[in-house]
């Protein structure tokens, strides 16, 4: 049974026609793709070699668009970013490869040792923050902050392909192009081949030999710090005191100056100066604010302490108002409840006229059913109260009839009737005795005429 072929892309199986059952694609292009990312790494490889670092940074990254498992290539192209100064895309790619592939993997040691040095690491990023600020710095116009920021740059990544360019760039535009011509000598022993390099000797009117001897120079002529130092004439002087014939003029013996007897007196000069200072302009300004952080103070507490005392003086108004009112609300109630006692309407006239005539004609029942009615209206008529209490006394209903008396004697204090009900309420009828041991006569009720008992009349 012939071997089953898997896909170099996906795994899966390729079927008889030649394509993937999973992905799809053909596993004659497949192939192919990778033969072409492993030539192209072949390619960056020996550029790297002879320190193209552009060319091998531009066929890794054409490697990687066709295979972007090809871990030898991520871990080369993390190189080229190395030696140019790029220590994040660095790591980046580093880390990549190892997510790809975590077996033995070299890309592992170079995490590591990059890591290992906390110091240098956190000293290239802030190299890096730097070098974009310096680009922004350059957009703006502000060349001098952008020259210190490079500087800084520089001196922490002495290999930062990048910053050196934009100092070159920078020192073309002043016209200072013998550091402009280091700075790109920098670049060239770096990356021997960066287009922009090559382009910015070409700006100033090298040609393409002269730029390669350029790369053959000696390291020392590459110190990023005399870069920063400006140009300073040598300048001839002439003076009396030189033989013109060559011989040497004598001179007075050197002897160094003792300033360490004086520093008694500087230090206590300075106490004095100090303590001067401190008493005429700080105390002065210290208590100044001292009492003016008091006087707003108390002007803040008599605010308050004004704003209270009119806020008291506007609820006392407002207590002796309410108080006021309630007393005049109170006596208009008083005065209602009085006038309501008194004031008795028509209807509740001729209705209670009706039961006195009911009640003298012993009509008992028909009176009460008229009395009732008026007290519906006016619970508190003495003359309803009075004889619906002679109405129980006339049916024989003891109980009822002392109830009666005793509801009208509570409501009814100021009655003219108020004497004989208090009589009546104690009252025997069936031996015509008193409670108290007084006598009545059975028919004192009905001994008050009707004249006497007219509501009408009242």
């Amino acid at each position: 049974m012939a071997d089953v072929l898997n896909c170099k892309h996906c795994g899966g199986k390729i079927l008889v026609t030649g394509y993937c059952s999973q992905c799809g694609l053909k596993s004659e292009f497949v192939n192919k793709a990778l033969n072409t990312s492993k030539y192209y790494y072949n390619i960056g490889l020996d550029k790297a070699r002879v320190r193209d670092m552009s060319g091998a940074e531009d066929a890794l990254k054409t490697a990687l668009k066709y295979d972007k498992l090809n871990i030898d290539a991520r871990n080369l192209l993390g190189l080229v970013y190395y030696e140019t100064g790029e220590v994040v895309l660095a790591l980046s790619h580093w880390v990549i490869s190892v997510n790809y592939f975590s077996g033995r993997n070299v890309a592992k040691r170079y995490i590591k040792e990059v890591k290992g040095n906390p110091h240098k690491l956190e000293t290239t990023n802030n190299a890096a923050r730097k070098y974009n600020q310096a680009v922004n710095y350059a957009r703006q116009g502000s060349k001098d902050l952008a020259f210190i920021q490079l500087r800084k740059v520089l001196s922490d990544n002495p290999k930062f392909v990048n910053g050196y360019l934009l100092m070159a760039l920078l020192l073309i535009d002043d016209n200072k192009y013998d550091k402009a011509r280091k700075a790109l000598k920098r670049v060239i022993k770096i990356d021997r081949t960066n287009p922009l390099a090559v382009r910015y000797f070409n700006e100033m009117g090298h040609t393409d030999e002269e730029i390669m001897s350029f790369r053959d120079y000696p390291d020392d002529d590459y110190d990023a710090d005399l870069l920063f130092v400006e140009d300073q004439p040598r300048a001839y002087v002439e003076s009396d005191n030189v033989d013109r014939n060559g011989r040497p003029t004598p001179v007075g013996r050197y002897k160094d100056i003792n300033f360490y007897k004086y520093s008694l007196a500087y230090v206590l000069a300075g106490l004095v100066l100090g303590l001067a200072v401190m008493w005429f302009l700080v105390m002065p300004q210290h208590n100044k604010n001292a009492d003016d952080e008091s006087r707003n103070v108390k002007i803040a507490y008599s605010e308050e302490i004004a704003n209270k005392n009119t806020k008291l003086s506007s609820l006392q108004d407002e207590v002796d108002s309410l108080t006021t009112k309630n007393k005049d609300l109170t006596k208009q109630v008083a005065d209602y409840e009085e006038k309501s006692k008194a004031d008795i309407s028509d209807t509740d006239k001729v209705t209670m006229q009706l039961a006195m005539k009911y009640y003298n004609d012993t009509q008992y029942d028909k009176a009460m059913t008229e009395i009732d009615k008026v007290l519906e209206t006016s619970p508190d008529y003495d003359v309803a109260l009075y004889y619906k209490a002679l109405c129980y006394l006339g049916t024989e209903d003891e109980d009822k009839a002392k109830e009666a008396f005793d509801t009208f004697i509570q409501k009814c204090p100021n009655s003219i009737y108020y004497t004989v009900a208090v009589a009546l309420s104690g009252a025997d009828t069936t031996s015509g005795k008193t409670d108290d041991g007084g006598s009545t006569t059975e028919g004192s009720s009905e001994g008050t005429t009707e004249s006497d008992m007219d509501p009408t009349n009242e």
